[in-house]
């Protein structure tokens, strides 16, 4: 069973741990254990991001405040808060209510989660993954200068199907 902490774990490791990178691409800036100094500034401010700080953030506001938590199937969980990290909690939520064909506002309510009890989990994670892969490769024919991301965020996406 996959755990909330499983969960940021697996993130922690996609977003390459302690490292700390600062690609110019990167509209993030430097970003250490996948936390990026433009979106968390008050991590940053010892100019270093400690991993029990980053997973204090993952937790609270991609797991908890998002209410992703909430999503039964933990595939699917474990996806939409990858999503949710990578794209903004508001785009992967809304992807999810369009693939359920309920009211897209990116807010995870009542009527989304009823939706989704609806559908079958495997159904909904595979036409999200297909949905980040369309979306990441928009992105690039938008802004080529994001091509060198491209390979990554589709094998971070691909590693969600089932």
């Amino acid at each position: 069973m996959s755990t909330i902490d499983d969960i940021v774990t697996g993130i922690i490791k996609r977003e390459v741990g302690a490292t700390v990178t600062n690609d110019p691409a990167d509209g993030g800036g430097r970003t250490q254990y996948g936390i990026s100094e433009r979106s968390n500034p008050g991590a940053w401010a010892d100019g270093r991001v400690t991993e029990e700080e980053a997973r204090a953030i993952y937790e609270k506001k991609y797991v908890y405040g998002t209410k992703l938590n909430l999503i039964p199937d933990e595939h699917l969980r474990a996806q939409l808060v990858d999503y949710a990290v990578n794209s903004g909690p508001a785009v992967a939520i809304s992807k999810l209510q369009a693939i359920l064909g309920v009211v897209v506002d990116g807010v995870l309510g009542t009527r989304t989660l009823e939706a989704l009890a609806l559908r079958q989990p495997v159904d909904v994670n595979n036409k999200l993954v297909a949905a980040r892969i369309l979306m990441v490769c928009r992105i690039v024919q938008k802004v080529p200068s994001q091509l060198k991301f491209l390979v990554g965020w589709a094998d971070r996406s691909l590693s969600f199907l089932k």
